[in-house]
Parts: structure tokens; sequence; C-alpha cells
């Protein structure tokens, strides 16, 4: 089984790392891409920390060597889709190429996990309509906006929601029970 795990440029270390990690663990082959790079280019992580400011902090997170080229993917190859967060959905929601693969998975009702910002990037492709979703809740007008309903957790660790083939979680303390959705939409 294989599933594509979009990135870029300060996706959100943990976010990235653990998804892979789980999935292989399933035996399942996950695909990183990031739009205009190839397989063996670096992207830069960056750990956000929720330290009781107004916002997260950023700190630099672990270098990633991109495990596929992004104009060589194949979306009928993959099982599912990862949409993690971080600042890359901020840049990407612009990137045409992204969108349509988001919109693929859903117009084929194949399941799509996202987490924290990767939100944004739903919004942007219009998939949200008529759907509720958790994220950060900084991302929460942008749910809105493209149509979705927010769906909002008092506690980020143990809180994950799941509307038809989407599985969300507002941000990384939740990775366990959001990649436990997940795989159970894959029937694994």
């Amino acid at each position: 089984m294989k599933i594509l795990l979009l990135s870029g440029d300060y996706i959100e270390d943990y976010e990235l790392y653990v998804p892979i990690k789980a999935l292989e663990m399933l035996d399942i082959d996950v695909h990183v891409v990031c739009p205009d790079k190839k397989a063996g280019d670096i992207i830069q992580t960056a750990l956000h920390i929720v330290d009781g400011w107004q916002t997260y902090s950023e700190r630099p997170g672990h270098p990633f060597e991109l495990t596929h080229t992004f104009a060589d993917i194949k979306l009928g190859e993959y099982a599912g889709l990862v949409v993690p967060g971080g600042r890359f959905p901020e840049y990407q929601r612009y990137d045409q190429r992204v969108l349509d693969i988001i919109k693929y998975f859903f117009d084929i009702d194949k399941p799509v996990a996202a987490i924290c910002h990767g939100l944004q990037l739903l919004s942007a492709a219009g998939v949200l309509k008529g759907r509720s979703c958790s994220a950060f809740p900084m991302c929460k007008l942008d749910v809105i906006a493209g149509g979705g309903e927010y769906v909002d957790f008092e506690a980020f660790s143990k809180n994950v929601h799941v509307d038809g083939n989407l599985v969300s979680a507002p941000a990384y303390p939740a990775i366990g029970v959001w990649l436990r959705e997940f795989i159970k939409l894959l029937k694994i």
C-alpha cells in the first residue's frame, strides 16, 4: 500500500516524521513530495511549540530528504493522502497543482488525514463545503471561508474528528488518535 504525503519548507516536524514512521511500521510505503522538488532534495522542517504565548513559537526542526519527485507522482497508485501542517500550507494553497491533488482524493472518496494548518490547503481546494473538521484554532476562519464547519476542541491531545473520508485534528499532540482513525479508514 502507498500513501502520498504533501510537504514543503517549514512543515511541522512531528507532523511529517511521526506519520511516516507509524505508517512504515504497518508496511505502508509513504511517498513524500513537494512542488518543484525531486527525490533527494532537502526541505527544512520546523518545531511549533505551544508554550503560553499568544501564538506558538517556532524553532528549527530536522532537515528532511524528499523520497519522491513531485512531477512523477501517479495519483491512482495511492490509497490515501496525508496533509500535515506547519507553514507550507500557507504558501502552497496558491499552487493549483497541490489543490488538484487534494480534489482528486476527495472526488474518488479516498482517505485523507489533515492536521493543524493542513486544513488551509483543503479550504483552498474547495473540498470542505458541507463538511465538518478540526484544525489549529487560528485556522478556524479558513475552514469557515472554505464552507466547512469548524469543530473546536478545548484540548489538543486526544481529539480527532472524522467526517466521511476526512480525518482531522487540531495539532501534533493528537497525532496518535489522528493516525489511528486514518488507519481505520485505510481498512488496515
